[in-house]
């Protein structure tokens, strides 16, 4: 039964899919066969289309480069015409006569008239060019180094006399052509032959570009045995080629131009990338030897290779096919009749698998508003993180004003009586001195006072008034002072007065923040109190909310003199154990725009546990009623407002030591401040 079964099973799936899948079958076969054969009908068309197009502009490439170096040489014949035609020329004529056409050929660098001079006649020949206008002029060579030096003494020398070129220079002046290998070899072969000679690949001495310099000699007229000098053209290879380049509209044909005449990497002259439109002649980047052209359309060398003469050399233009001659770019045509044959064949099985096109879209719809509302969900997390954020703030923020209108109140009401008292103390102790002064006058000039004159002198200890009196108003100016720098320290820790932004100076805000915590730092019964180092650097004044600032110091001072503290109940249950309490404060520069304050101790420190939990809101180590945990959580938002960052180091008995970096200037707009600019409330 089961095997029978099974058998009509596999007739029914046999037959639902020759009812449902053959049509499809035999449509896709027949149309993709069809469209395969139109579309290899024209691929074929369209590789004989490129190849035509690509040796067009081969050969096009090739003529007009041809033509732009004939169009430079040529101008040097026009030059040595122009000497044949002269008995004498002048500095001033071959200024004349050369500059304009510089113009009109700017692949020339520079043009350049080099007099043949024997040894006989180089000190008369020097002078001769110093009277022209030159006084340090002198024959030079070049060393290894491209340094000028003293030219070695030879036979005959071949100094470049006139020089013009687009940008005026006059450092190659007396420059021996004779004396650089890379030239002399083309400049004797002119001399030998009589006629134009062409450098291999030189590097230019102004700009470090390859070039190369041709050399045309000059005979006189009379006496063509006889050589008067030599006319050099120099020429930047790149400027040559740019040239010929800009005259046509060349797409996707990258080329490479070698001098088959050099040897070794000296071979390669330039390239060109059609890709990034740019001329490459850089010497890191020689290719010596021909590369291998990709693709079928240089098969035949000769459709991508081009000989050509300059002056003597043979110059090697190799042209290649762009990625776009062999990508499939070129066979849109064909492919597109595919692509529409295909189209149409498969638009009976889109229509057949529309229900599973349906179900894909449910499917995708699913994902979508799942993803949008997992979104929504971590949106509404932050939102809610940032709400318990701002509510912290804003009673942080209450909490810090009312305390400091209560501090500025307090030191306004004191500094109104003490200005008072201070300002009369002067006045007091003038009239004093001058009443002692009268007293002193009158027992001088009446020495015998009455016996109840001199019983109530020694009752009041006259002597003993005149003494300690001047001492009393001192004490009491002493006491003043120090009333009106607590005072003053109050103020300079609030900074009501300051609610934008402003440059102040860091260390007064250190300094009135451990005046406010004297109290605690002076000596006590049980030990001799907590010792202060401050090791100041030169800061300048830094952009800040000094307020938010001082803060800062507060609540990180008031941790460390909390540390030592616990440190010394340790120390005094411990009698072998020494131990100093101090806190060392030191600013310095992290760098030109950052400046960096740090302040440690040698209290109790902190585990690594305890530090990654240090600047949480309302986390404290402390006992319950002693801290909240929002001090250091203060001052991180704070620190953080201006741009910084603090960061803590502790090691547990040795102490701990915080570092804040801010910026010196900010970059932020200097609006009014988020959190009112007012002392807050100490770490506990």
């Amino acid at each position: 039964m089961n095997v029978a079964r099974k058998r009509l099973n596999l007739r029914a799936l046999s037959l639902i899919f020759k009812r449902r899948w053959m049509p499809i079958a035999l449509t896709l076969g027949t149309g993709i066969s069809l469209s395969v054969a139109a579309a290899a009908m024209v691929w074929n068309w369209e590789n004989q289309r490129v190849r035509s197009e690509f040796q067009q502009q081969a050969s096009r490439l090739s003529s007009i480069l041809q033509q732009n170096i004939n169009y430079n040489l040529e101008f040097l014949h026009s030059i040595h015409d122009f000497y044949m035609a002269s008995t004498d020329v002048t500095r001033q004529d071959f200024n004349q006569f050369v500059q304009p056409a510089l113009a009109r050929h700017p692949a020339l660098h520079s043009v350049n008239w080099i007099q043949l001079v024997p040894a006989a006649e180089k000190a008369a020949y020097e002078q001769k060019i110093r009277a022209e206008g030159f006084p340090n002029f002198k024959i030079y060579e070049r060393d290894a180094n491209n340094k000028p030096v003293s030219v070695t003494a030879r036979s005959e020398y071949f100094p470049i006399t006139y020089r013009e070129a687009i940008e005026a220079d006059t450092r190659s002046l007396g420059f021996d052509i004779a004396a650089n290998p890379e030239r002399s070899a083309a400049l004797k072969k002119s001399i030998a032959t009589r006629q134009m000679a062409a450098s291999g690949r030189i590097k230019l001495i102004t700009n470090d570009r390859p070039g190369l310099q041709v050399f045309l000699p000059l005979t006189n007229k009379d006496e063509p045995e006889n050589l008067r000098g030599v006319i050099a053209g120099l020429f930047q290879i790149r400027n040559i080629v740019d040239l010929s380049l800009k005259s046509m509209n060349l797409n996707n044909i990258n080329f490479y131009l070698y001098d088959n005449s050099a040897t070794g990497n000296k071979r390669f002259l330039i390239s060109y990338n059609s890709q990034t439109k740019q001329l490459i002649d850089s010497a890191k980047l020689t290719i010596p030897e021909p590369v291998n052209p990709p693709g079928n359309l240089c098969e035949n060398p000769a459709v991508c290779t081009r000989l050509f003469q300059v002056a003597d050399r043979e110059w090697m233009l190799q042209i290649l096919p762009a990625p776009a001659y062999t990508s499939w770019v070129i066979h849109q045509g064909s492919l597109g009749i595919l692509a529409i044959g295909l189209l149409a064949t498969g638009s009976l099985v889109v229509y057949l698998l529309m229900s599973l096109e349906n179900t894909a879209k449910i499917e995708q719809q699913v994902c979508d508003r799942t993803f949008q509302l997992k979104e929504r969900t971590a949106e509404l997390e932050n939102a809610l993180q940032e709400l318990k954020q701002a509510q912290f703030q804003l009673i942080q923020t209450e909490k810090m004003s009312s305390l400091g209108q209560l501090v500025a109140g307090i030191a306004h009401e004191i500094n109104n009586p003490i200005n008072f008292i201070y300002g009369n103390l002067k006045y007091v102790g003038d009239y004093t001195h001058n009443l002692l002064e009268i007293v002193e006058i009158h027992q001088r000039e009446y020495h015998n006072l009455t016996g109840e004159m001199q019983a109530k002198l020694e009752e009041i200890e006259w002597e003993f008034i005149k003494e300690d009196l001047p001492k009393i108003l001192a004490s009491m100016k002493v006491g003043a002072d120090r009333i009106r720098e607590i005072v003053l320290s109050l103020r300079n820790f609030s900074r009501l007065d300051e609610a934008e932004m402003k440059s102040v100076n860091i260390h007064e805000g250190i300094d009135s923040t451990l005046m406010l915590l004297q109290n605690r730092l002076k000596p006590k019964a049980d030990y001799g109190g907590i010792q202060v180092i401050k090791e100041y650097g030169n800061l300048p004044s830094i952009e800040c909310w000094a307020g938010e600032l001082n803060q800062v110091f507060m609540n990180i001072l008031s941790n460390a003199i909390d540390a030592l503290e616990s440190q010394l109940e340790i120390a005094v249950k411990t009698p072998d154990m020494a131990f100093s309490p101090t806190i060392l404060i030191r600013t310095n520069f992290l760098n030109s725009t950052w400046a960096i304050m740090q302040i440690s101790d040698n209290g109790t420190g902190m585990t690594q546990e305890v530090i990654k939990h240090l600047f949480e809101p309302f986390f404290t180590t402390k006992p319950v009623g002693k801290g909240t945990g929002l001090g250091l959580s203060v001052a991180y938002k704070i620190v953080e407002k201006h741009q910084g960052s603090i960061r803590c180091e502790s090691v547990v008995g040795k102490g701990t030591e915080f570092s804040i970096e801010i910026p010196v200037r900010q970059k932020c707009d200097r609006s009014v401040s988020k959190i009112s600019h007012s002392i807050g409330v100490t770490l506990k």
